[in-house]
């Protein structure tokens, strides 16, 4: 059976059951085949049209609804074993674990990112595998813990998150008039992200939320923060435009726009960033969803996600943390 595997190991094509007389056995690797037995292949369908074929194998295709009864599993599961960490799905894919399982998607806080050969695993990645559910199970068991879907979101984690920001974000230091202290809502922020960061860590201790509550908090959340910072410096706008005039448009305008293009020219030429890595992360710095789908769709590619994740993150304690700085200063 390993030879036979073997001679089609590029495709990653694998035996799971296999039929002897009346009798369907487990093979191992040792298995010997002989004359008339029946295996049940696993893979993906192109591959086993094109290359579990007659002529290159000397097999032949029949039909036996009891050899492919075999019980399949689809299954999100939270990357946390630290040996996996940084290394590639193409190297991952010769491991004993990897047998008869294949990968579906990677989402990485969040995030869809492209799934490719020299793609490479991060601790907290959701994985979604797919394939006979032993070799599902086994895979889970050595990658990390399951993460299967349901509508509860885990409130306790949600309350520690902003008790722990709020702690964080309280403590201010005064400097003559001057109070110096990242506000609450920055404080917040920072607890949610830390949350997120544990879960990644410790998916067993730290329990789910769903994805479209994670968009509630998320869309309407970030929205309402920057509505409220909005409509507090709204008095201070109108006058700094009634004093500054034009100035004071123009002025945002270079606050918006340079940064993006110091971070592209910086990113280009210095760091030799992929263009399209390097505009999904000018995107989330800039915290702009609707970017990253507007470069996505121009692109026709899901690869600027892999540098979206970090710098929204980073990008969403700036917004929140200058946003408030700037109005003091207004």
């Amino acid at each position: 059976m390993r030879d036979l595997e073997r001679r089609v190991r590029d495709a990653r094509l694998f035996v799971e059951r296999m039929r002897r007389d009346d009798a369907i056995i487990e093979p191992v690797a040792t298995t010997v085949l002989q004359p008339l037995d029946r295996i049940a292949v696993v893979g993906l369908r192109e591959l086993l049209v094109t290359r579990m074929d007659e002529h290159t194998l000397g097999i032949l295709e029949v039909d036996d609804a009891d050899l492919l009864n075999i019980p399949a599993d689809t299954l999100d599961v939270v990357v946390t074993a630290s040996d996996l960490d940084g290394r590639t799905l193409a190297d991952l894919a010769s491991e004993d674990f990897a047998r008869c399982v294949f990968v579906r998607r990677i989402a990485r806080s969040g995030t869809l990112i492209p799934v490719f050969a020299g793609t490479e695993l991060q601790r907290g990645d959701v994985v979604t595998l797919v394939g006979p559910a032993r070799s599902v199970a086994e895979a889970t068991a050595r990658i990390g813990v399951p993460d299967r879907a349901t509508d509860v979101s885990d409130m306790v984690l949600v309350a520690f998150g902003i008790v722990a920001g709020a702690f964080i974000g309280l403590p201010a230091l005064m400097v003559g008039r001057l109070e110096i202290g990242l506000s609450l809502s920055v404080g917040v922020l920072l607890g949610g992200l830390t949350c997120g960061w544990l879960r990644s860590r410790w998916p067993r201790v730290f329990g789910r939320i769903p994805t479209p509550t994670l968009w509630v908090f998320e869309s309407l959340g970030l929205a309402g923060f920057v509505a409220v910072v909005g409509l507090d410096a709204g008095p201070d706008f109108v006058e700094g435009l009634r004093t500054a005039g034009v100035g004071l448009v123009i002025a945002g305008l270079l606050t918006v726009l340079v940064p993006h293009a110091v971070g592209v020219a910086v990113g280009r030429w210095v760091f030799h960033m992929h263009p399209g890595v390097l505009l999904g992360v000018c995107a989330g710095a800039g915290t702009a969803t609707p970017a990253l789908a507007a470069i996505q769709e121009a692109a026709r590619s899901s690869v600027p996600t892999l540098g979206y994740g970090v710098s929204y993150a980073v990008g969403n304690v700036l917004l929140a943390l200058w946003g408030t700085v700037i109005v003091a200063l207004l």
